[in-house]
């Protein structure tokens, strides 16, 4: 598992597991899932990411969210719109 996250702004700091759950959990929320099935996209989604970057030293920001978008567009398109939504509103960004 990766030791650092390398940030948008440049800096790293510390890769935490429970700061990508939360990031899916919010948007699986936002869509309006259900509790049991927000858990069960949290599992599935972050296996999957996690399982990607397992032998990576550092991860950069822009390929976590590429790999979550990416599975969140096949398993869980409403997630995954919940999320660039909020991107977009909260965070200014585009796709």
């Amino acid at each position: 598992m990766p030791k650092q996250v390398q940030k948008r702004k440049g800096y790293q700091e510390e890769f935490q597991v429970e700061k990508l759950r939360r990031s899916i959990e919010n948007a699986a929320k936002d869509a309006g899932f259900p509790e049991d099935k927000i858990f069960q996209v949290v599992e599935e989604i972050s296996s999957y990411v996690l399982e990607n970057v397992k032998d990576l030293e550092s991860v950069d920001t822009q390929s976590m969210r590429s790999l979550i978008l990416n599975k969140l567009d096949e398993s869980y398109p409403e997630v995954a719109n919940a999320w660039r939504k909020y991107d977009k509103e909260v965070k200014g960004r585009e796709d």
